[in-house]
């Protein structure tokens, strides 16, 4: 597989409706709101340098597999997060808030769907963040996600930990570096 930079794209493309139809291809019907950022927000975002997509891409016919996105994002900690996971994230057992690299997409094709599994594409983000620790020692990467079975599972199993229910009432969990 490869990753491609939507911003590389965006450069090279020379044409904004080209790429357009190109990220139109991808499909997802497990969550359409990933489908909808890739189809309708990540070029805005990008351009405005709010998040930075990456797009996984098939080697031999370029089908978008899976893609994620980045940003950095402080979060607040909820009163119910222990002074003991407040000092564990930022060393300060008082802390009201803890900046993090948010995954805020992460989404595989429905065509690779038993080709291409979950943990991979969740791999390809990681090793991205684990770039982003070693030039900024930022070392918190989070996941916000609905309160689903599924996911906790996915995530859980990929060793992300539970801090809280935010606010929005998606559950925020990390993984740290």
């Amino acid at each position: 597989m490869e990753i491609i930079s939507l911003s590389s794209l965006l450069g090279v493309s020379g044409e904004e409706e080209t790429l357009c139809n190109y990220l139109s291809r991808f499909s997802t019907c497990q969550n359409k709101d990933v489908e909808s950022f890739l189809h309708n927000k990540a070029i805005y975002n990008e351009k405005r340098a709010f998040t930075r997509t990456s797009l996984i891409v098939h080697p031999s016919n370029k089908d978008i597999v899976g893609y994620f996105t980045l940003l950095i994002k402080p979060f607040h900690f909820s009163t119910d997060v222990s002074k003991s996971t407040r000092r564990k994230l930022t060393g300060d057992k008082n802390a009201s808030t803890f900046n993090t690299i948010l995954i805020g997409q992460l989404g595989r094709n429905d065509q690779y769907k038993g080709i291409v599994k979950g943990k991979e594409i969740l791999q390809f983000a990681l090793e991205n963040c684990e770039r982003i620790y070693d030039l900024s020692a930022l070392q918190i990467v989070c996941v916000e996600y609905q309160e689903n079975k599924e996911l906790i599972e996915f995530y859980q199993s990929n060793e992300f930990t539970i801090i809280q229910q935010n606010e929005s009432g998606l559950i925020l969990s990390y993984i740290r570096f």
